[in-house]
């Protein structure tokens, strides 16, 4: 079984590469062939014991020829595809790729990280709506995997056929942990602080602005407190609302114990971060069904977190407790509980060690092996149906 994935790549930083890579490890941890990603132009054409890269598509272009001649030269068998409508777009051309890579018998999943609200707007024809696209996908696809629950119930609600939606959780990595007061020293934190950390991508919809209000509240509370924001916005355009971010915190008071990385954080520098929080904040208000990578990478660093209870978060609360989730704009109740985890030696040490078994329900040679069944599955039922 040859299997391939379509995604960015190295030397192509951000989420899909990452997951990518990741994935690839824990699938190969069960069966250590040579797997084939089929790439954006942008990265760097590799070959090694454990992948092929091929660059072979262009966002901006009707990318699905060259990627169906890529994987048909490549003689794949099964290809999963880091979908995301930044990468893929959400018209005609995705549905026309999978067309393209089934008529070559290569079986297709498409790995949806977010599934939008049906009534959202989409370049897809006809329709123009995100359930007409994903209805066009889901006639050409062999299947989806997503990474919850509600996320397989909102795809079933639109039309999608149940046979084909699995569910594989988003994988957990354990990065290397590094000396906390070593940490809070490199990034100019005192090191004796109580740290809130929020990281990842800087907008809106993040609630950063909300969690700067319950600081100041929390700093009532735990003089101690310090907040780091660790992440940096996707456009140039939000750059004024890290400079709104940190005239909030200075207005509110608590310029002084507050730091903006602003920029986008280093591989290398990323468990340093982590390393020095004591909690990672999730304030977000998005309104759609997802999972956080954030989520995943904080368990796998074993450390403290406190989400909104909104339906990207369903498996801390599900899987982790309940009690790491609290109302996205209930302000009172984040302050409350952000104060207990920080201060309550006995509810912090329980907390971790629920954390610490998610991480280890949920890691990459987990998910690996889950992936890894899926493919094999596809790949012998195609192959029983052709006897």
């Amino acid at each position: 079984m040859r299997i391939c994935h379509i995604s960015t790549f190295w030397p192509t930083t951000g989420g899909h590469t990452h997951y990518t890579d990741n994935l690839i490890r824990g699938m190969r941890s069960h069966e250590p062939s040579r797997h084939v990603v089929l790439a954006e132009r942008t990265a760097a054409p590799v070959e090694s014991e454990a992948i092929q890269c091929i660059p072979c598509f262009d966002r901006d272009s009707d990318y699905g020829e060259s990627v169906a001649a890529a994987a048909a030269q490549a003689e794949v068998d099964v290809a999963i595809i880091q979908y995301s409508n930044d990468v893929f777009g959400d018209d005609e051309r995705f549905p026309r790729m999978l067309a393209r890579l089934r008529q070559r018998g290569v079986r297709t999943i498409i790995n949806a990280h977010s599934v939008y609200p049906p009534r959202w707007r989409s370049h897809h024809r006809p329709g123009r709506t995100i359930a007409a696209f994903d209805r066009a996908c889901a006639l050409e696809a062999t299947a989806f995997t997503v990474h919850s629950p509600r996320m397989r119930q909102d795809l079933l609600a639109r039309g999608v056929d149940a046979a084909q939606v699995h569910v594989i959780p988003h994988g957990s990595r354990a990065l290397p942990q590094r000396d906390v007061r070593a940490s809070r020293r490199e990034l100019g934190i005192p090191e004796d602080a109580k740290v809130v950390l929020f990281f990842g991508f800087v907008w809106l919809g993040k609630g950063i602005s909300f969690l700067i209000d319950v600081f100041a509240e929390l700093k009532k509370q735990v003089p101690e407190a310090y907040l780091y924001i660790g992440g940096h916005t996707r456009r140039r355009l939000w750059s004024f609302y890290m400079s709104y971010l940190q005239a909030r915190a200075r207005m509110l008071g608590v310029g002084d114990r507050m730091k903006l990385w602003g920029s986008y954080v280093p591989d290398d520098m990323v468990p340093t971060i982590y390393s020095a929080a004591d909690v990672v904040a999730m304030p977000y208000r998005q309104d759609y069904s997802s999972v956080s990578g954030v989520v995943h990478q904080t368990a796998g660093m074993g450390k403290l977190m406190l989400c909104s209870r909104i339906a990207k978060f369903d498996e801390v609360e599900a899987s982790i407790d309940p009690a790491l989730t609290v109302g996205p704009k209930d302000r009172r109740a984040w302050v409350d509980m952000m104060a207990r985890l920080l201060t309550d030696d006995v509810l912090a040490a329980s907390m971790r060690q629920k954390i610490s078994a998610f991480a280890k329900a949920t890691s990459w040679d987990v998910v690996g092996g889950q992936h890894l069944a899926l493919c094999r599955s596809l790949v012998e039922e195609t192959h029983a149906h052709t006897r």
